[in-house]
């Protein structure tokens, strides 16, 4: 109970702190405004900020700016997955049990909305000027995300999962690793970099964050029921991976010189429904 109390709480400040941030975007074209907001706000779980949030406490972070930073990787997140569901992408018609952004709104309204997020997500992390953080953690926080996000992040993935044949699973995990690990481990690099952690710990919660990446996504696997991935999950079985995985990220967190349950919780949150 105490971790699902604290996981409600994560959620429902962020969601506060994120609805009240984008009421402040003005002059633009109210539309683009509504589609942004239409897939911002469609009943996500809110995952990579609330691990940015809990690592960055954990690690000994107390400014409220850190808001802004989980604010602009779930904008980055949400932008992908409007870019995903066009027609030229996966074309998809639902995302979240509504329509996909594209159907409501038109193709080219869709693309503005996810361009408008990502570059905003920049835009927000570049206007804080609060001096409880490091200008150099702000700039590095800042590279993290652009290069997990980015043509050797996230995106590389998805080209690797559109075009790539997976023939064993190593390459598919490589292809979770890029596709989805990447915006986790960040989340989780990141709060301990605006922390001020040591090197050593800024390590260990990128590991942890993306063990729990690659876990995330056979998990979300499992539960879509894709035979296509689903089959190369032969021994290892898919269940076994995810233990081990989750082994390793719990593992990780063995340096942090403070309560880490929440974290160890989180990771069986995230498998919770597989096992």
């Amino acid at each position: 109970m105490k971790f699902k109390f604290k996981l409600e709480k994560y959620k429902d400040k962020f969601e506060n702190f994120l609805k009240s941030y984008v009421e402040q975007i003005k002059d633009i074209d109210k539309k683009l405004l509504d589609s942004m907001k239409y897939s911002l706000f469609s009943g996500g779980k809110r995952i990579r900020p609330i691990l940015m949030l809990a690592t960055y406490e954990v690690c000994g972070g107390k400014s409220e700016e850190i808001y802004r930073f989980a604010s602009a990787l779930e904008m980055i997140h949400t932008y992908s997955l409007i870019h995903d569901d066009l027609p030229c992408m996966d074309n998809d018609t639902l995302r979240r049990g509504i329509s996909c952004n594209h159907i409501v709104f038109g193709e080219d309204i869709a693309l503005l909305a996810g361009d408008s997020l990502l570059t905003y997500a920049f835009e927000i992390m570049s206007s804080c000027d609060n001096s409880e953080f490091n200008s150099n953690d702000i700039m590095k926080s800042i590279k993290i995300l652009a290069f997990n996000s980015g043509c050797s992040g996230m995106i590389n993935g998805q080209c690797l999962d559109l075009n790539c044949k997976v023939s064993c699973i190593d390459e598919l995990i490589n292809i979770y690793s890029l596709k989805t690990a990447c915006l986790i481990s960040a989340a989780a690099e990141i709060g301990a970099v605006l922390a001020g952690a040591s090197e050593r710990k800024i390590v260990a919660c990128r590991k942890y964050g993306k063990f729990l990446g690659l876990c995330f996504q056979i998990v979300d696997d499992i539960i879509d029921n894709e035979e296509f991935n689903l089959s190369f999950f032969k021994n290892p079985t898919a269940t076994d991976l995810l233990k081990d995985f989750i082994e390793k990220a719990k593992n990780e967190l063995d340096i942090l010189d403070s309560d880490v349950s929440f974290l160890k919780d989180f990771a069986d949150f995230l498998i919770f429904k597989a096992c």
